[in-house]
């Protein structure tokens, strides 16, 4: 059977040849739908969706605007989703971009939540707007509104070409086996998939041996090889099983199911107090005094905002970078 492969699922299959997309939806995916709505309204000045939004929402949206706006150079800025649909050369699902540029030679696609990876995903709109408009080169803007934040991509038709092949290629490959990664998650393969399923029981066969704890841990350390599966295992049974199973304790145990040597305690929120309240005691103090009560400082992304809020120009050498910190992370073994 051949795979059906939208651009959307691109960069997700360069993490796992045999990533496929689940069914459903996420309030995560549902609220991203909503905003870009708004943001293609909004960017013909149909202000319909926009006003139903919140004001946090609200303000993502009309950065987006702007920055399409600024993209453009006075060009005109295709963004009617009946025109943006993108045909591309190897894929049998098209997608759907946010922005395009013709004039500029741009395609831009607009992403709410974290900031992930779309690398891929934009190589292909890129693609099929080089094969549409007959050139040789393109632009592609991925531009993160809850971030403020925007990254821009230059292709060849010669690079996306190949970067495309390779994603069909390796996705459609007999040879392909499944790589657990971050979007595991959103695959339909998910509960079944037996690179999770091994790890887990690897992991959970370990714990249940019959030796000692200090054996355990003796015998992981004397072999790197073995101490990295048995991290890249534990994480995985963490996140696909006890997570999910801890969760699912508390609301049973919350709900008044007795479940021995568990319970549910619950703890006051904490207190708090709104703008207006503030205001007013401000008025009686410095503007020192306000900033040192509410913590002193801010981070420097925040600190860009509430100058371009302010309408004043950011002093970059106030910002300063405190000092920085180590993170284990998971890479792929060749």
């Amino acid at each position: 059977m051949i795979k059906e492969i939208s651009p959307s699922m691109t960069d997700k299959l360069e993490e796992c040849a045999l990533f496929t997309g689940a069914p459903g939806s996420s309030p995560a995916a549902e609220r991203g739908t909503l905003l870009d709505r708004a943001l293609r309204e909004l960017f013909l000045d149909d202000p319909t969706t926009f006003d139903t939004l919140n004001d946090e929402d609200k303000m993502a949206v009309e950065w987006g605007v702007a920055e399409l706006r600024t993209l453009s150079g006075g060009y005109h800025v295709e963004t009617r989703e009946e025109y943006l649909g993108m045909e591309v050369p190897g894929l049998s699902k098209p997608g759907t971009a946010d922005a395009v540029c013709v004039r500029a030679k741009w395609v831009a696609d607009c992403k709410t939540g974290q900031i992930r990876k779309y690398r891929n995903q934009l190589c292909c709109y890129a693609l099929a707007c080089m094969q549409e408009h007959f050139t040789n080169s393109w632009t592609a803007h991925v531009i993160y509104i809850d971030q403020r934040l925007r990254r821009t991509y230059n292709f060849t038709r010669e690079q996306a070409e190949e970067l495309v092949g390779n994603l069909i290629a390796e996705a459609s490959s007999r040879l392909a086996e499944p790589t657990p990664n971050e979007a595991c998650d959103w695959c339909a393969n998910y509960n079944t998939c037996k690179a999770i399923v091994r790890q887990s029981s690897e992991a959970l066969a370990l714990v249940h041996s019959e030796t000692s704890i200090e054996e355990i841990k003796a015998k992981l350390l004397a072999n790197p090889v073995d101490f990295s599966i048995f991290a890249k295992n534990w994480k995985s049974a963490e996140k696909e099983i006890a997570k999910p199973l801890l969760k699912i304790l508390k609301e049973r145990v919350d709900a008044g199911e007795e479940i021995p040597g568990w319970k549910v305690t619950e703890s006051a929120g904490e207190q708090y107090v709104e703008t207006q309240a503030i205001a007013e005691v401000a008025k009686h103090t410095s503007i020192e005094t306000l900033i040192l009560a509410m913590g002193g400082s801010m981070s420097g992304e925040k600190f860009r905002q509430f100058c371009a809020d302010s309408g004043v120009e950011v002093n970059e050498a106030a910002i300063k970078r405190g000092a920085g910190s180590k993170t284990l992370r998971q890479t792929k073994i060749k």
